[in-house]
């Protein structure tokens, strides 16, 4: 299994958080430049455009019956970067035919890395711990047994897009890289993390107990300054 970092290789501060997360996996690694506002045209999946409600806008997406509210971002075209760079990798993981990890450059491990063998299509490494809402009600679930499981509900099915507990880290399968990419492409640009859900993936999302990685503490790639 090969693991993919994505960051950008003109900002300083991603480099010394990429070398970081790199001496911390047991992996064969490959750097993966982020994609970026300017390179979006270029990484556009034959004409793909973001559909994501933004701002105050909210509607209910009719295939799940989930709310979608309103992205806020300051650029959404940076989101729809880093959307496009996970699928970059998705991409990599349906050639290759093989288990891929995706990490994002803040990304570091806390143990040692050891391949095991898991049921399902995408795999969450990370802590979610100070990472996204309502984490501390995600790892109590988790944490509650050790080993791989089913990814938590922490709201309403109906309610907000609901999967990994953001996309610092995961394993990917063939199967589920190749289910991804065809949703992108039915449903237009989202959120990778809000894409990667339960409502529309209910038996393929797993969590692992103790967590493998948690976070640097450093800007994660869609900030605006590590464009620049």
């Amino acid at each position: 299994m090969k693991a993919f970092i994505i960051g950008n290789k003109d900002s300083e501060i991603s480099m010394n958080a990429i070398e970081n997360c790199r001496k911390s996996v047991n992996l064969d690694r490959e750097f993966v430049q982020q994609a970026s506002p300017d390179t979006l045209e270029e990484d556009n999946f034959d004409g793909l455009v973001w559909k994501y409600p933004l701002s105050e806008e909210q509607r209910v997406d009719e295939e799940t019956g989930m709310t979608l509210r309103g992205y806020t971002a300051n650029d959404v075209d940076k989101v729809f970067a880093c959307t496009i760079s996970h699928a970059r990798i998705w991409q990599k993981c349906v050639v290759s035919r093989e288990d891929t990890m995706v990490l994002e450059h803040d990304a570091i491990f806390t143990r040692e890395f050891e391949q095991f063998d898991w049921s399902g299509g995408v795999l969450g490494l990370n802590d979610p711990r100070g990472a996204t809402h309502n984490s501390g009600i995600y790892h109590n679930l988790v944490s509650l047994t050790d080993g791989v499981k089913d990814a938590p509900f922490v709201l309403p099915e109906t309610s907000l897009p609901q999967g990994l507990a953001g996309n610092s880290a995961y394993i990917i399968k063939p199967y589920f890289a190749y289910m991804l990419l065809e949703k992108l492409r039915l449903k237009g640009g989202w959120p990778n993390d809000s894409l990667m859900c339960k409502q529309f993936f209910p038996y393929h999302l797993k969590v692992v107990y103790p967590y493998y990685t948690t976070l640097q503490g450093v800007p994660s790639t869609t900030t605006s300054w590590l464009f620049s």
